[in-house]
C-alpha cells in the first residue's frame, strides 16, 4: 500500500527535526551563553544555507513529477532522517524557541540531574508525538486524491517554499 510507505517516511522525517529540537534543547538548558554567541556569529551563514536550501527544494518540488511510492527501504528512511535534521539544525528559525529556555533561570536545576534532562526530552518527544501526528492526518487525507491534484499541490508547495527561501535571503539584505 503505497499510503503506508509514506507514513515510514513523514515518521523518519519527523523524528530529524525531533532530534534536532532536542538537541537545540539540550544546548540551550546547558550552556545559554555560549548558545546565544553562537547563533549569532552563525545568523547570516545559517540564513544563506536555510534560504538555498528552501530553494533548492521549493525548485525539486515543482519540477519532479509524482511518482508512485518506493519500498521503504532502511538507506531512504535514513536518508529522510538525516536530510530533515540538517535542515532543521540550519533553519534560525528552529533556535529561537531554545534562546527562550536559555534566557530562563537555570540555577536550581544542573544539567546533570534527571530534572535537567527532562526539558530536552519533552522537547523531542513532543516534536515527535507532532510529526507522528502530521504524517498519520496527511496519510489519511491524501489517500484518495488523484495524481493530478497531487501535482498541482506539489507546484503549490514547491512555490511557497521558494517564496520563503527568497524571504529569508532578503532579510540578510
Amino acid at each position: 500500500m503505497p499510503g503506508g510507505v509514506l507514513v515510514w517516511f513523514g515518521i523518519a522525517s519527523g523524528l530529524g527535526a525531533a532530534v534536532t529540537h532536542g538537541l537545540f534543547s539540550f544546548l540551550a538548558k546547558a550552556s545559554a551563553a555560549v548558545l546565544a554567541q553562537t547563533v549569532l556569529l552563525a545568523e547570516i551563514p545559517l540564513s544563506i544555507a536555510g534560504g538555498l536550501a528552501l530553494i533548492f527544494t521549493g525548485v525539486r518540488t515543482c519540477l519532479v513529477p509524482t511518482r508512485p511510492a518506493r519500498e521503504a527501504r532502511c538507506e531512504h528512511l535514513c536518508s529522510a532522517f538525516i536530510s530533515t535534521l540538517l535542515i532543521a539544525a540550519a533553519n534560525p528559525m528552529t533556535m529561537l524557541p531554545y534562546l527562550a529556555i536559555a534566557a530562563a533561570p537555570q540555577a536550581a536545576s544542573p544539567l546533570i540531574t534527571g530534572r535537567g534532562l527532562a526539558a530536552p526530552l519533552g522537547v523531542m518527544l513532543g516534536s515527535a508525538s507532532w510529526y507522528l501526528v502530521l504524517a498519520l492526518g496527511t496519510k489519511a487525507m491524501f489517500q484518495n486524491l488523484k495524481r493530478a491534484t497531487l501535482e498541482r499541490l506539489n507546484i503549490l508547495a514547491g512555490i511557497l517554499l521558494i517564496g520563503l527561501g527568497v524571504a529569508l535571503l532578503g532579510r540578510i539584505v
